[in-house]
């Protein structure tokens, strides 16, 4: 039984002067599950979150939240959602618990703050000024005060940009667990293994236009490309050759590591029987393509760590 559609976008357009954000972009989001916009700097990521949270008004098309139209029923809306913006910050001198509580007294919710701080695991560390925390901690708390009105749909604009790996997977347990409480998120980000972790479905989105949309396993298959069969080992040529049998793609990488590229996994799985029968001087592993493979073969650029195309 197909799930309730809690966000609707139809033909959304956003011109600002000489600048196109958003190009004729539509999606829609599944009650409970985690939907990715992914992208670069600048793809209209955030311009497009913005109209759904009712900060701005769309220059053509339609969005729905929750049922309710962007533009003319902008007040329901915001009772409903939790938002995390892209620059979270908060009042750096009050404590975790009183940031928390400040949003719930905004919201009109008595009696969450307590079970919103012990849910995410802050409550042992409520009394902790909020600019003492590490930026992993800080983010976490984001979350607490997106999640303090028990909305039903939270928008995560580039959550774990900044931090460091360790603390981004922290983030990612969370965002895991808000998916379980039976939340809807919508996230932003420019990470690929992020989005791949942690969605359900995502849209690729590139200058304003959504190139490709769908669940991550589907667009791995139809966008991922071939799977790669890795060597390292000192007879390269022996190798070679046995690789050069079973496919016509055959290369070194910039660490001189000799890689064949097979279609299916039955073909890889070939190839590597026939490599492990030369002798166990090789290291072989098999490399399955990813959300960084489809945004290359999708767009023909990769996105560095600071989002930007390289």
């Amino acid at each position: 039984m197909p799930k309730e559609v809690v966000v609707e976008v139809e033909k959304l357009v956003k011109q600002y002067k000489d600048v196109l954000a958003v190009d004729e972009i539509s999606f829609d989001v599944h009650q409970g599950e985690i939907f990715s916009l992914v992208g670069p700097n600048g793809a209209g990521k955030t311009t497009t979150v913005e109209i759904l949270e009712c900060l701005r008004n769309p220059t053509d098309g339609s969005a729905k939240v929750l049922g309710l139209d962007v533009v003319e029923e902008g007040a329901k809306i915001k009772k409903r959602i939790g938002v995390m913006p892209q620059d979270f910050n908060t009042f750096e001198r009050l404590t975790v618990k009183e940031n928390v509580e400040l949003v719930a007294q905004i919201y009109g919710v008595r009696g969450k703050a307590k079970e919103a701080l012990e849910t995410l695991g802050l409550w042992q560390i409520k009394d902790r000024k909020f600019h003492t925390l590490s930026g992993g901690m800080k983010r976490r708390v984001g979350f607490c005060m997106a999640l303090v009105s028990d909305p039903e749909l939270l928008f995560l604009d580039e959550p774990t940009t900044g931090l460091d790996p360790q603390a981004r997977k922290d983030s990612w347990d969370v965002m895991r667990s808000l998916k379980d409480m039976g939340k809807t998120v919508f996230l932003t980000s420019h990470y690929m293994e992020e989005v791949e972790r942690l969605s359900d479905r995502a849209a690729v989105i590139v200058n304003g236009k959504i190139e490709a949309m769908d669940s991550i396993r589907s667009l791995i298959l139809t966008y991922g490309g071939s799977i790669k069969v890795l060597v390292k080992g000192n007879k390269k040529k022996e190798a070679r050759d046995t690789l050069e049998r079973l496919t016509d793609s055959v290369s070194f990488d910039e660490e001189d590591n000799l890689i064949g590229k097979f279609e299916t996994r039955a073909e890889a799985s070939k190839a590597l029987l026939s490599l492990y029968q030369l002798g166990e001087e090789y290291i072989t592993e098999t490399i399955e393509p990813g959300m960084d493979d489809v945004f290359f073969n999708l767009v023909g650029s990769k996105v560095d760590e600071r989002g930007e195309l390289i």
